[in-house]
């Protein structure tokens, strides 16, 4: 009778395993690390895996399918039509979410993006990129539809770009060694993408100054301008800016 696999077993080894790999790299990690830091024998490792190639691609599996989660979550599949402010905060809180997920995990998530130190696994990275940018097709669309962003948008070409600068950010972020100011980073960057796309009519919720009337359904506010990246409550545009945080000119 075959011995029955220790649960536990495994999840010592997954962890040691992480770290084996953040440390050396696929390529020069060896089984012999992964017990002796798991406190496991190799017998117990080739009982629950088949070579450490297998132990990677199970963590790299975990980790793309926790940041599938939160690209989930931000779907336009899951947002009600909400006016234009309360959607830019939504986006930012997630974003963030997303990003300090990013940066708690930044050693497994640098060497995903390095194919994990081995050519073989490279296209892990570039598959989670394109669901990230087939996604982002979608809130164009969507933008689009609800009148929010341009007519003349070649999504594409746009989809290429917002999601390779995001995807650059990303890069950066988890290469650094001290962790940054996340929530005023992405709110600059919201800045510098939506000033491009936003529709004319729309444009005013952007960069500080609300018109009278609704656009597109949206009700208007005298007075709003992005809320503070600490709270998901507008603040007022009395307010000094966050420092770090260019404020648009308004257009006039």
């Amino acid at each position: 009778m075959a011995r029955p696999a220790d649960l536990n077993a495994k999840v010592d080894l997954l962890r040691a395993a992480e770290q084996v790999f953040v440390e050396h790299g696929l390529e020069h990690a060896r089984v012999e690390q992964i017990t002796a830091r798991a406190g496991r024998s190799k017998g117990s490792f080739y009982l629950h895996f088949e070579s450490k190639e297998e132990a990677f691609r199970q963590i790299v599996e975990s980790m793309t399918a926790r940041m599938a989660c939160f690209l989930d979550a931000m779907s336009p599949d899951n947002e009600a039509v909400e006016p234009f402010p309360a959607q830019l905060e939504n986006w930012h809180c997630r974003e963030v979410e997303l990003f300090e997920f990013l940066w708690q995990n930044r050693g497994l998530v640098r060497l995903l993006m390095r194919g994990g130190g081995s050519v073989q696994f490279g296209f892990l990275v570039d598959s989670f990129a394109e669901r990230a940018r087939a996604q982002t097709v979608r809130w164009l669309e969507t933008g689009i539809a609800r009148g929010l962003y341009r007519k003349d948008l070649d999504i594409e070409v746009a989809s290429l770009c917002i999601s390779g600068a995001y995807d650059r950010i990303a890069r950066r972020l988890v290469e650094m060694d001290k962790k940054p100011d996340i929530a005023a980073w992405l709110r600059s960057v919201q800045r510098v993408i939506l000033l491009g796309l936003v529709h004319d009519e729309a444009r005013p919720h952007v960069d500080g100054q609300v018109p009278d009337q609704s656009v597109t359904g949206i009700r208007a506010r005298k007075s709003f301008r992005l809320a503070d990246p600490t709270t998901s409550v507008p603040v007022p545009a009395s307010v000094p800016e966050n420092p770090g945080v260019p404020r648009a000119k308004a257009h006039r």
